[in-house]
């Protein structure tokens, strides 16, 4: 038997604006070959999906067996990151027949089926998105089709990257034999849903019922940037919510999804990733640009008057963790539809785990050695604690900051979006912090904003871009060549 590492973290943060739970983060394992799935038989044991092709067994208390569930590496191809041991899934009746089934590529490449039936359709052909299903709706929502081979300096077209734009909506007949779409319709905007690798959750409206979530993503067409809004999707409509901008997460990572049913309040709490936002240790608000992997656990709350409310945990993760990661939810925590229900959690307990993703030596590998970053190989446990505590919430002043083109060679323009009229101060720094000019210290309208900075006056190098509204202030670097 081979116990592993066990490491509390504790942090508190605003699970209800009213009341505050703290959560505790414990890294039950460590060691394991990319895990990519966790699962509950629901007999309290803890099965974890190793892509190389074998299945583990983790007791409540952490122990895992010495003897693996399932070995099946002999038969699995898993040397291409989309290929292996890709999931598991235990028969309904598990306790009486025994019966689970496992999805993975075999030796020649080939996907094994049993049990499993598909179809194709072109447009589903589509990656870096999610699909969700609203009462017996599918939406494929937003995401790229990427045709070729990946390279991230490729200039002579070895890829063709195209954004679907669009959430895409069907239904899925089954005769018992063969699957087919119908009822397919797509909702198209190509200023608001060109975005990819950002994350989709499930939220409850007591106005207008069962909704999704999208938040955040990348890319925006013509600038290398990601989005900060969100956009609300219901079954006849959608609402991009250009009045709150996420600041502390901006890439596809873990999130665990709370309602609080007594306050009417939906929470999503997300674990590390990459954002082009952090707060440093000192508190102050940081902006780079390359948009990094941070250790950041943030909190959006959404509140019974539609207003959304960020929140920074205070503590982070213990390293550059959460990128692609997920949270897996206890099968035997309270849940309120498919939410975990805070008002029935207990003093002390599990809510889920989070599992797999990518782990980063450093936040900016991507302009150095982007092969420095790995597969994780931690599990960690979630819990909730009832006590006193809440995190700070994020004051959004200045919405959507950001400096175009970056780099610069002559000129670029600083914008930035106002919620009200608001005193502005604008200036450029060097990369010691010295002051170079005051751009501007003025009052502006509440609404969309652009200032001309003209760079051919100073060296070549990289700046800061500093804006303070309200003795707030947030700095972008721009690079000047």
């Amino acid at each position: 038997m081979k116990k592993f590492y066990c490491l509390l973290f504790s942090f508190s943060f605003l699970i209800m604006l009213n009341a505050q739970p703290t959560i505790n983060l414990v890294q039950v394992g460590t060691g394991f070959s990319r895990p990519v799935d966790i699962k509950n038989c629901g007999d309290g044991r803890i099965f974890i999906v190793e892509k190389v092709g074998r299945i583990k067994i983790m007791s409540k208390t952490g122990v895992v067996n010495s003897t693996p569930f399932l070995d099946i590496t002999t038969r699995v191809q898993s040397s291409g990151n989309e290929q292996g041991l890709l999931g598991l899934a235990f028969s309904p009746n598990f306790k009486q027949d025994g019966y689970f089934y496992v999805n993975y590529i075999n030796g020649s490449g080939a996907p094994i089926q049993n049990y499993f039936r598909q179809m194709q359709d072109t447009n589903l052909a589509i990656c870096g998105a999610h699909l969700q299903k609203l009462d017996s709706v599918y939406y494929l929502v937003f995401g790229h089709r990427f045709d070729g081979y990946y390279d991230r300096s490729d200039t002579t077209g070895f890829h063709v990257q195209i954004y679907s734009n669009e959430i895409r909506k069907f239904q899925i007949a089954d005769d018992g034999v063969n699957l087919s779409l119908y009822n397919y319709h797509a909702v198209r905007d190509t200023a608001n849903f060109r975005r990819r690798d950002y994350n989709l959750i499930p939220f409850y409206n007591p106005w207008k019922g069962n909704g999704l979530l999208a938040y955040s993503g990348v890319f925006r067409k013509g600038i290398d940037l990601p989005y900060f809004n969100l956009v609300e999707i219901y079954p006849d409509t959608f609402i991009v919510r250009n009045d709150f901008n996420q600041t502390l997460s901006q890439y596809h990572s873990a999130v665990c999804p709370l309602y609080d049913s007594i306050n009417a309040i939906n929470h999503d709490v997300f674990f590390g990733g990459m954002s082009m936002y952090y707060v440093d240790s000192v508190g102050a608000t940081v902006t780079d640009s390359m948009v990094p992997f941070v250790r950041t656990i943030s909190d959006v709350a959404r509140d019974v008057d539609e207003n959304y409310h960020e929140l920074n945990a205070g503590i982070t993760m213990p390293a550059l963790l959460g990128t692609n990661a997920y949270f897996f939810m206890d099968a035997a925590v309270p849940t309120y539809k498919s939410f975990v229900h805070v008002n029935k959690l207990g003093n002390h307990t599990r809510i889920g785990y989070i599992c797999g993703g990518i782990e980063s030596p450093d936040m900016n590998i991507n302009s150095t050695d982007p092969s420095l970053s790995f597969a994780s190989a931690r599990v960690f446990e979630v819990y909730t604690n009832k006590a006193t505590g809440f995190g700070k919430e994020v004051v959004n002043d200045v919405l959507d900051f950001y400096c175009y083109p970056n780099p610069a060679t002559r000129q670029s323009e600083v914008c930035f979006e106002l919620s009200k009229a608001q005193i502005v101060n604008v200036s450029l720094f060097d990369v010691n912090g010295r002051l170079v000019t005051e751009v501007c210290n003025k009052e502006f309208a509440a609404g969309k904003q652009k200032l001309l900075l003209n760079m051919s006056d100073y060296p070549k190098g990289v700046y800061n871009v500093a804006i303070t509204v309200n003795n707030r202030l947030k700095s972008i670097r721009l690079v000047h060549q």
